[in-house]
């Protein structure tokens, strides 16, 4: 029963939040105007663009845009529905709701920037599947790690600055590994070298969302 009612209070959550995502669209066009604008000066800055150059300059443009979107999970919140959520809602159907829909936001960013790009510098991707596959894994790796380091600066004088300081190191290994499976797409080369690398990203998203569970019911209520 307990289970169920969790379950229930976090679909509830989730779509709560989804509206209210949809309802702030400036948000949304914030995030792919940056996009656009970002593409646009890589295309023009660094013609003709090379198979390993396009896509760092994508992990890195997705890098930025990531912690722009997801900072406003609690940056972007008012103090008044802040103390609202952390009074009548528990803390890690709250967690999980705000990863879910930062994930679900980030697929859509992350493949708007790809068609982007593959439209205005080309596409040297040998292997869309992998490709796709390596969208998949990484936006929730992102999604957590943000959404965990958004809420730990959201008591300090100057969270937007110190949101990234904390959330760089962090990130640093899941990004070595989608960039590393990226490759691998890029290369179009076996799937048999695909595995490891794909396993030690289901793995880390894991430890990262167990991790989230146990330390974010301690942030939201503190």
């Amino acid at each position: 029963m307990k289970q169920a009612a969790f379950l229930r209070r976090a679909l509830a959550l989730l779509g709560h939040d989804a509206r209210r995502e949809t309802r702030q669209a400036q948000a949304l066009a914030g995030s792919l105007l940056y996009l656009v604008a970002g593409v646009f000066a890589a295309q023009l800055l660094l013609r003709p663009v090379g198979p390993a150059a396009w896509l760092t300059f994508y992990w890195l443009l997705v890098l930025f845009v990531s912690i722009y979107t997801v900072s406003r999970s609690f940056l972007g919140q008012s103090r008044g529905l802040h103390l609202y959520y952390r009074v009548s809602v528990p803390g890690v159907a709250w967690w999980l709701t705000k990863v879910m829909t930062g994930t679900l936001m980030l697929w859509v960013l992350m493949g708007f920037c790809a068609v982007l790009m593959a439209l205005w510098m080309g596409y040297p991707i040998q292997d869309t599947g992998l490709f796709v596959l390596t969208i998949f894994l990484g936006a929730p790796m992102l999604v957590t790690v943000l959404t965990l380091v958004s809420a730990m600066s959201q008591g300090a004088s100057q969270p937007a600055q110190l949101m990234p300081v904390l959330g760089f190191p962090l990130l640093v290994p899941g990004l070595l590994l989608v960039h590393r499976l990226s490759k691998l797409a890029l290369d179009g080369l076996s799937w048999d070298l695909v595995w490891t690398y794909a396993g030690a990203m289901v793995g880390l998203n894991l430890m990262l969302l167990a991790l989230g569970v146990l330390l974010f019911p301690f942030l939201w209520r503190d």
